[in-house]
């Protein structure tokens, strides 16, 4: 990666505000959360739950950064949207991996817990791409989480 490259994203990353760090600290809180109720559910399954807790905690601080600054890049008009893509690409990988996880480290688990956990993906997936979209499209710059 060139050094123009790397200086971006680095400043980049230090431009974000306080809506911007809200978001990261937002997505740690609700990482949490999750792996909490994922713990008594999945641990009798063979799902460590102390791995999950961490991988869960671990991923939200780069999920949710990617978001800011997926969001801050798509508003910014100068800049080109390609300049997205990887900070876009973390976002979907940041969000998959503790599912990753928790599908590979389980063992005989029922149906209904996959489709469950399916489910979940699916609607916070989903709900993400539309806060993404909504940030993007938004007129009122107090509102943008990288600002």
């Amino acid at each position: 990666m060139e050094g123009g490259a790397v200086r971006r994203w680095y400043g980049d990353i230090r431009s974000l505000g306080i809506f911007g760090r809200a978001w990261v600290i937002g997505n740690i809180a609700f990482s949490a959360a999750r792996a909490l109720i994922a713990w008594p559910t999945f641990g009798q399954y063979g799902l460590n739950p102390w791995v999950f807790l961490a991988l869960d905690v671990v991923t939200a601080p780069p999920y949710g950064l990617s978001q800011a600054l997926t969001v801050k890049i798509l508003r910014d008009p100068e800049r080109p949207a390609s300049d997205a893509v990887l900070w876009c690409a973390g976002v979907v990988f940041f969000f998959l991996l503790p599912y990753v996880y928790l599908f590979g480290a389980t063992g005989d688990v029922s149906p209904v817990a996959y489709v469950g956990v399916g489910v979940w993906m699916a609607l916070f997936g989903v709900l993400t791409v539309v806060r993404i979209v909504r940030e993007v499209r938004a007129e009122d710059d107090s509102t943008n989480p990288g600002e």
